[in-house]
């Protein structure tokens, strides 16, 4: 009897230690759910970053951005080297709360060259007219959503430059309806140089949209915006300006199309004009095509008509153009596009007609040593004439072929 009471407290001994480090590990576990890293380092890609943080109420990632801006030129003498275009690369951050009901989200970006062609650093804070910032936060409540955006960015950062723009809107479904209200600001100028102006708008808007699966959707927005020079250098005039603006559009996705029709009413009175008004009409029509799973077509449409009440003058502007892609196979790819733009005024002060094209043809290349490549050829052809003015006429045509290897 004494002997089995001994065993039992033995083993009363033996077992309570191993409960306490099973109760000290379950804890921990728990603890680890709360907050775990993940590591994406071994991920490829410029976007892998050595961790993420995630728990319960809180999910941060962390991830490399990088921005190539597109070549607008249609001289194809103009281009560049890949290599030497213009890039920028930063760093962003993803924060949701409270399962997703709140989202934030961070960037800073710098130029990724500077004028002497060397590589500079995200951190570089001696040139702060090449870094932008950007911030938003997004909430859901239901049938509302809401948020607050901002952007700065230095007048020598490469994408949408020298521009601060901050918002705050809001959005409500009402079943079918959709009501969307916005308020912000935009303003250049953004270090306020004391020989350059700094213009600032403000803008108001709200709309209205009916969305409802295998419809049309159709929406109608109301802005009103006011312009004006905030800072206004010696020597320069002030620029102040009010707009009213009214834009209805119908919007439909089919199967192998989509288009959107749009127009609009545009009111702006200029107040250093004495309240002189213009009115403004424009309608343009967007579509895609894609008759086939390698071809694309994608037409576009507009027309602009502006009357000076100061000048009486009636500027009309039409525009057209069309774009194409085709892909035959994950080898060979065919781009094209084309386009005409005129601009006429009544008094005969202004007659421009632009006729621009662009093709090329992209063929894949057996690897070289492992590496993709692609051999490409492209033409382009530019045609300005101005009626007006005599001697100011261009015309250029061009070509280019261009071997790349993804891995130079």
């Amino acid at each position: 009897m004494k002997t089995g009471r001994m065993i039992r407290a033995l083993c009363l001994l033996l077992l309570l230690p191993l409960s306490v480090w099973a109760e000290d590990q379950q804890q921990s576990e728990l603890l680890l759910q709360r907050i775990q890293f993940s590591d994406t380092a071994r991920e490829s890609g410029t976007s892998a970053i050595p961790f993420s943080i995630a728990s319960p109420v809180l999910h941060t990632s962390f991830q490399a951005t990088s921005f190539a801006p597109p070549s607008t030129s249609t001289r194809l003498k103009d281009l560049v080297p890949d290599s030497d275009r213009p890039q920028t690369k930063g760093v962003g951050a993803n924060s949701t709360w409270l399962k997703g009901q709140l989202t934030a989200e961070g960037e800073v970006a710098n130029n990724a060259t500077n004028d002497a062609g060397l590589t500079s650093r995200i951190d570089q804070r001696d040139d702060g007219a090449k870094r932008m910032v950007r911030m938003a936060l997004t909430g859901t409540n239901g049938p509302v959503r809401y948020g607050i955006n901002y952007r700065s960015a230095g007048k020598a950062f490469f994408n949408s430059p020298d521009q601060t723009v901050r918002e705050m809107w809001a959005e409500w479904g009402l079943g079918i309806a959709k009501l969307r209200s916005s308020s912000g600001q935009t303003w250049n100028n953004v270090d306020l140089e004391p020989n350059r102006p700094r213009i600032q708008q403000n803008v108001n808007r709200v709309g209205v949209a009916l969305v409802k699966p295998a419809w049309p959707e159709l929406s109608l927005t109301y802005a009103r915006s006011a312009l004006e020079s905030t800072f206004i250098p010696a020597g320069m005039t002030a620029q102040r300006s009010q707009s009213n603006s009214m834009e209805a559009a119908l919007a439909y996705a089919g199967l192998t199309w989509n288009a959107r029709l749009s127009s609009s009413y545009i009111l702006t009175n200029d107040d250093t004009r004495g309240g002189a008004q213009s009115t403004t009409f424009a309608q343009t029509l967007v579509a895609a095509y894609r008759p086939l799973n390698t071809l694309t077509l994608a037409p576009t449409l507009s027309y602009r008509s502006e009357t000076q009440s100061w000048s009486g003058a009636k500027i009309q502007t039409p525009m057209a153009s069309v774009s194409l892609l085709y892909k035959q196979s994950q080898r060979l790819l065919v781009s094209a596009m084309g386009g005409y733009t005129s601009t006429k005024s009544s008094d005969g002060l202004i007659e421009t007609e632009s006729i621009v094209g662009r093709g090329m043809f992209a063929f894949h290349l057996n690897p070289i040593y492992g590496h993709p490549t692609t051999l490409s050829l492209e033409a382009s052809y530019t045609n300005t004439t101005n009626r007006t003015v005599a001697g100011v006429d261009t015309e250029d045509l061009s070509g280019l072929v261009r071997i790349l290897v993804a891995a130079l």
